[in-house]
């Protein structure tokens, strides 16, 4: 993964002990009341249009979350290893819900360290190496997907462990990220020897499946999945006399049905828009969705809401005609 300058975002912070060191605090809090400066962790405030740049690039939720971890950074007297949630959000492993609220950090075994309001520090699963993201220790990939499959719900590690095994491009100002295998995700699992979750952790990588493209395609599988529903072909490409049209999210050939998940950001986000307007976007799907459905498949769409709800989904794909 191509590491983003550090300077790019440690310019949006300001640090309370910086400020009073050379006598700014009246100056800080004015800032602060005039929202030119936004809390993110206590002694540590985050410039206003820093902010405002970054939601439009990314969700304004992971954008939080990863700033509460730079400030942290920021904050400590030692860089820290980050790890679990906090580097799977460094790491940009897609998130289904919140992301909690305590800051993960692991320790070597040799040293510990005490948990404090932001940072829980552990040294269970300690791999004994780290590397550097946007300018921040963190465990590596494979370790931190392993690690949140013992915790985390079914769908949240297997979305995970999806993400993990398919990589990313660069988009925009987000970095690429280098898929990993499944012999690095289980050569890892054996970190954690017959520890708490290791079994819940195994059976969401082996269900997990590098051809899932988003968070809501891995959350649909796994409710697929769960409803006892055929299982879906990922990501098959179709193509007309006009040449290639596109690469479904679903494929299910013994009932000539196409899904498609829409997800929250698909026409409005610069990742995924990619300079075209909202507008564009739509006659651009519109269009695909005409040639897919001149070939002879039914084509079904579905978006969080119903991702999320077992009840909707089964309702929804059987509407469409799964059964």
């Amino acid at each position: 993964m191509q590491d983003a300058p550090y300077q790019d975002w440690r310019d949006e912070f300001v640090l309370a002990r910086d400020v009073r060191s050379r006598g700014g605090h009246a100056e800080l809090v004015q800032a602060v009341r005039a929202r030119r400066l936004v809390p993110v962790i206590r002694g540590a405030y985050r410039r206003i249009d820093a902010v405002r740049r970054a939601i439009v690039a990314e969700h304004p939720r992971d954008d939080a979350f990863r700033a509460r971890i730079r400030a942290a950074h920021l904050l400590a007297s030692a860089p820290p290893t980050f790890a679990g949630f906090a580097a799977a959000a460094i790491w940009r492993l897609p998130i289904l819900g919140d992301w909690p609220p305590m800051i993960d950090v692991l320790v070597d075994p040799s040293t510990g360290g005490r948990s404090n309001a932001t940072l829980r520090r552990s040294y269970v699963g300690w791999p004994g190496e780290y590397v550097e993201v946007d300018g921040l220790r963190v465990t590596p990939l494979s370790h931190t997907v392993v690690a949140t499959a013992r915790t985390a719900s079914f769908a949240q590690a297997v979305a995970f462990a999806d993400a993990g095994l398919h990589g990313a491009d660069q988009r925009g100002s987000i970095p690429a990220r280098k898929p990993v295998t499944r012999a690095d995700l289980l050569t890892q699992l054996t970190r954690f020897g017959g520890g708490r979750g290791v079994r819940k952790a195994r059976g969401a990588l082996d269900f997990a499946d590098g051809a899932s493209g988003s968070a809501g395609e891995s959350a649909s599988r796994v409710g697929i999945r769960l409803l006892g529903m055929p299982k879906p072909q990922l990501q098959v490409p179709f193509s007309d006399d006009r040449g290639h049209i596109g690469t479904v999210d679903f494929w299910w050939p013994e009932f000539n049905l196409i899904g498609e998940f829409d997800g929250e950001g698909k026409y409005l986000r610069d990742e995924f828009t990619q300079g075209r307007t909202a507008a564009e976007v739509v006659i651009d799907e519109k269009n695909r969705e005409n040639r897919l459905r001149a070939l002879g498949p039914s084509l079904t769409r579905w978006d969080w809401p119903v991702a999320r709800s077992l009840i909707l989904l089964r309702a929804h794909l059987a509407a469409a005609g799964l059964r």
